[in-house]
């Protein structure tokens, strides 16, 4: 018994201010986990991937098989689901807590193991109040797991090169989860060659013995082992095992229209992390370089190449680079541990200095986030999701509906669901469906869609054959298939001028 209290107490005091940091973390994301309302367009997708493995159904979305979204984030939901028995937005978003955490721990271990527990304490807590780690916190989205994995897979292929060589079975493990996360995940190659193009100009003959080890030969097949059943499936299911990243690169391509500068992503990088941990940035980046400490250099290094390689292309979104905030917050950490607090300072004044920054930190970034989470819902809620909840009560298990939202549509209805057709194939999906869903928010509706309303009077309101639904900014409108069919026959038929309407 006395073994076992030593033990916890041994635990607690090692361990103690990464445990009360997790949990309070915990805490504050779970008080802003139901922010933003409901979910946006890629959630649901991710939402209803998760409910259809659940069920049985494959991996599809309203009952086609889905060959872009990677499984780890649809799996995760559909584990929460399954374990807490409930399909409620809630539940699918606790997955994102425990990356969240995750994360955090990753970075702390890591730099701990490097440096000290308080560097460690503080690289975590700085990557906790991030402003863009922490408004990703509530989305079933790709941005907080694969920050934990890929930060994983960086800098224990880092503790491989220079520490230990079992290192490199956590690296490609991680790789492998990572890869199971977002496309992203490609960019290891270009971050490793810059770690060896290092190790090469400092001539450290230590890391090439390492690097003919077999744990560097065989570190790469258990990362292989654990995408190839996902690429095994692309390939059976769509004829391509990499049809998934020939749709990614052709989803940047699409955006290339909206183009900004090259130095976009520097100079908005104060916002992704505010202004005092910017300052704390310019200062580890000069500590790193100072001192040519390695560990510090590798996560200077990741940031430029993850920087350097989404700059090339003219569509740039803060989404695509967030894996660079652990290692911005391990930068950020060892100015304010390093270079502003000088060692002959007491463990005491050490530890109570730290705690000052850091509450001055979180105060500044808690004000701004409260702000954000206030001000920021989205798109079309709430008079979408009450059109939504109406469908799902007053129609049948087997109905169909037609919408542009597809994805949020069948997560909300459960019902199966058609994206709008060419106008000339609007009269066949109108025979085949029970509603139609029209919007004044979604970009990707047809152009025709907002036309369709006009053909429709108060007193289809009246009726039932049409029901509006409006808040201050958002519009949606229910339009019956059978009556709107009607009314496009009309209008064919018709050779008087078109009456004015819309409901």
């Amino acid at each position: 018994m006395e073994s076992g209290t030593k033990n916890w107490r041994d635990i607690l005091r090692k361990h103690g201010a990464i445990l009360l940091l997790l949990l309070f973390f915990g805490v504050l994301y779970l008080t802003t986990l139901d922010s933003y309302g409901m979910f946006v367009w890629d959630e649901a997708e991710y939402a209803s991937l998760g409910r259809s493995v659940l069920r049985g159904e494959g991996f599809s979305l309203s009952g086609k098989p889905n060959s872009f979204r990677l499984p780890l984030v649809p799996l995760s939901a559909a584990a929460s689901m399954l374990l807490l028995n409930s399909t409620e937005d809630m539940i699918v978003r606790l997955p994102s807590l425990v990356f969240s955490l995750l994360g955090l721990f990753v970075v702390y271990w890591c730099v701990k193991t490097q440096f000290d527990r308080a560097t460690g304490v503080v690289a975590a807590a700085l990557l906790g109040f991030f402003p863009s780690f922490w408004r990703s916190t509530p989305f079933v989205l790709t941005e907080i797991p694969f920050m934990a994995f890929f930060t994983g897979a960086v800098l224990f292929f880092s503790f491989g090169l220079y520490r230990a060589r079992h290192f490199f079975y956590w690296s490609w493990l991680c790789f492998g989860l990572a890869l199971s996360t977002r496309y992203n995940a490609v960019l290891f190659a270009p971050i490793i060659v810059t770690f060896l193009a290092l190790a090469l100009v400092a001539r450290d003959t230590e890391v090439w013995d390492n690097l003919w080890s077999k744990d560097f030969f065989i570190g790469p097949v258990l990362g292989l082992a654990l995408v190839t059943p996902w690429l095994l499936r692309q390939q059976m299911t769509f004829n391509g095992a990499l049809s998934g990243f020939r749709g990614a690169i052709s989803q940047v391509q699409v955006f290339q229209t909206m183009s900004r500068p090259w130095y976009h992503y520097p100079a908005h990088l104060p916002d992704m992390i505010s202004w005092i941990p910017t300052v704390l940035l310019a200062l580890g980046i000069f500590w790193a370089v100072r001192r040519r400490e390695r560990f510090a250099l590798h996560c200077l290094l990741a940031s430029l190449t993850i920087i350097v390689c989404f700059s090339q292309y003219g569509y740039k979104g803060m989404r695509l680079i967030t894996s660079v905030l652990p290692f911005l917050a391990i930068l950020a950490a060892l100015g304010l541990t390093k270079q502003i607090l000088p060692e002959r300072l007491g463990m005491r004044q050490f530890q109570g200095v730290l705690t000052c920054c850091l509450g001055v930190v979180f105060v500044m970034n808690f004000l701004d986030m409260k702000k954000v989470f206030a001000a920021n819902a989205t798109t079309g809620y709430p008079s979408f999701l009450r059109a939504l909840q109406f469908l799902r009560k007053n129609t049948p298990q087997d109905a169909v509906l037609v919408g542009a939202n597809y994805p949020q549509i069948y997560w909300y209805t459960d019902r199966q669901v058609m994206n709008f057709p060419d106008e000339a194939q609007l009269q066949k999906v109108l025979e085949q469906s029970e509603w139609i869903i029209v919007t004044n928010f979604e970009r990707s509706q047809r152009s025709y869609v907002s036309k369709l309303a006009k053909l429709f009077t108060r007193r289809d309101v009246r009726e039932g054959n049409a029901v509006v639904f409006r808040d201050k900014r958002f519009t949606t409108i229910l339009l019956r298939s059978h009556s709107l069919k009607q009314r496009l026959e009309e209008k064919r038929t018709s050779t008087g001028p078109p009456e004015k309407g819309g409901p």
